[in-house]
């Protein structure tokens, strides 16, 4: 083969795609780069917004009230056993508030929140005297019975808790003993006599808790019923029920829930010690504070999307090639890739400042405009700036598929496939084969001037 025959073999489209595709291939590092920027931005996120909140005392979260009523079993002449029966309200009934604010440590931003809760109930004391949890013979210790609440963490509690049982008030305090759902306990004497008290016995309480992020409320048994109203737009209700009713807006949310007591995991008296791991992740239920728009997550599943931002413009710089004649060097492509691999990095540096629609506004229009006027030089033509409509068209689709979570799927299908069926468009009489035909190629020139020889012999 001589040394025309191998340049022409060299400017082939078919060679020219094959060596795109590697050089595709290639982009793959800066993007898996930029993808793990992203993660590491999340993390450092996710440590200034638990440096707001742990304080406070983390996710705030009510279990009770409920009683502990000791009981004791003889088995031999002069020995006995012993346990306690934890007893829950047969009706709970819970009212609060959830002012909530956006606290701010550096870039970033937490909701903080203050659960301020007024609950009321009765609880059944024949339900633990008749309860098939109670060991056959156990006698139930009703003097030493104790009111308890559970919560994850006592610096959550915004003020002393007031609560009244049987018309009596009782001064709570915290407890050494830890929680069967969380980690702490705080409670005191219920002040009965020895023997249950008569017919259901009425409480009230006043909670005011503090915390970020979530609010969560355990009411595993009996029935209950919940209403909370809020100050944060963004609300998701999660857990072991969903709200009967719901209204979500601008100036906040308002959510009712109602679980009857068919519908609980637990019986009205339980032993303690039978309530596995995993049991207030389970039967807990409640409203989380989601941001109004998660910019790591939004640009996390951008970067998913980046291999074809750097395909799309290297295809229409091939396809000026084939059909315009133009020539377009490989170190040109991958300064295209590397510009549109940079959209990524400009639009996660700027949502952390600007609101991210802003931010990817921002980040789309530099790259459209740096991307077309150098394809307009590399291409020596005007014609390089139809990059621009492309690369804005490319941009506002993803944007779209960002912002539709439901649909994401589908526009991205859509979007690869109308990709995908123009590309087999404006391709299709294409010989592959055949050596590059480009005005700049080898064998175009060698074909013009041997035209223009032919026109000027005799």
């Amino acid at each position: 083969m001589s040394l025309s025959d191998f340049r022409r073999a060299a400017y082939g489209p078919g060679l020219k795609a094959i060596a795109i595709a590697f050089l595709t291939l290639g982009f793959l590092i800066p993007l898996a780069l930029v993808g793990e920027l992203v993660d590491d931005r999340m993390d450092y996120r996710d440590e200034a917004v638990a440096s707001i909140v742990e304080p406070e005392g983390g996710e705030p979260a009510l279990l009770g009230p409920y009683l502990l009523v000791p009981w004791t079993r003889a088995v031999g002449k002069d020995q006995t056993v012993s346990g306690e029966l934890a007893l829950f309200p047969s009706r709970l009934g819970v009212n609060g508030t959830l002012p909530t604010s956006a606290r701010v440590r550096g870039l970033f931003e937490a909701p903080v929140l203050r659960a301020e809760l007024d609950l009321e109930g009765s609880f059944d004391p024949a339900a633990a005297t008749n309860s098939a949890a109670l060991p056959p013979g156990a006698t139930l210790d009703w003097s030493r019975a104790r009111l308890r609440f559970e919560l994850p963490d006592t610096r959550s509690l915004a003020e002393p808790l007031r609560v009244s049982l049987g018309g009596a008030a009782i001064s709570i305090e915290s407890e050494p003993r830890q929680g069967f759902a969380w980690a702490s306990a705080i409670g005191a004497a219920a002040g009965f006599g020895p023997v249950p008290p008569p017919g259901a016995l009425g409480f009230s309480a006043r909670v005011v808790l503090r915390g970020g992020l979530s609010f969560r409320l355990l009411a595993p048994s009996g029935e209950v019923r919940v209403g909370l109203a809020g100050t944060w737009p963004s609300p998701s209700f999660r857990g072991f029920v969903s709200p009967v009713e719901r209204a979500v807006g601008e100036a906040g949310f308002t959510a009712a829930w109602y679980v009857p007591s068919s519908a609980q995991s637990l019986p009205l008296a339980v032993e303690p010690e039978s309530i596995g791991r995993g049991f207030a992740e389970r039967t807990a239920f409640g409203v989380d504070l989601l941001p109004g728009v998660d910019a790591y997550a939004m640009s996390s599943r951008a970067v998913r999307y980046g291999l074809l931002f750097v395909v799309v413009p290297f295809a229409v710089l091939f396809l000026f090639e084939l059909l315009a004649g133009a020539r377009v060097h490989p170190v040109q492509y991958a300064l295209v890739g590397l510009a549109d691999a940079v959209f990524f990095l400009l639009l996660l540096s700027l949502s952390e400042l600007l609101p991210f629609g802003a931010a990817y506004a921002l980040a789309a229009l530099a790259c459209s405009l740096v991307v077309a006027l150098y394809a307009v030089s590399a291409i020596r033509s005007t014609r390089g700036f139809l990059m621009l409509p492309v690369l804005a068209a490319l941009y506002a689709w993803l944007y779209v598929s960002l912002s539709s979570e439901d649909y994401a799927l589908l526009l991205g299908s859509l979007g690869l496939f109308a990709l995908v069926a123009a590309a087999m468009l404006l391709t299709r009489r294409i010989d592959w084969y055949a050596p590059g035909t480009g005005e700049g190629h080898p064998e175009r020139k060698e074909r013009g001037s041997k035209e223009r020889l032919d026109l000027e012999v005799p």
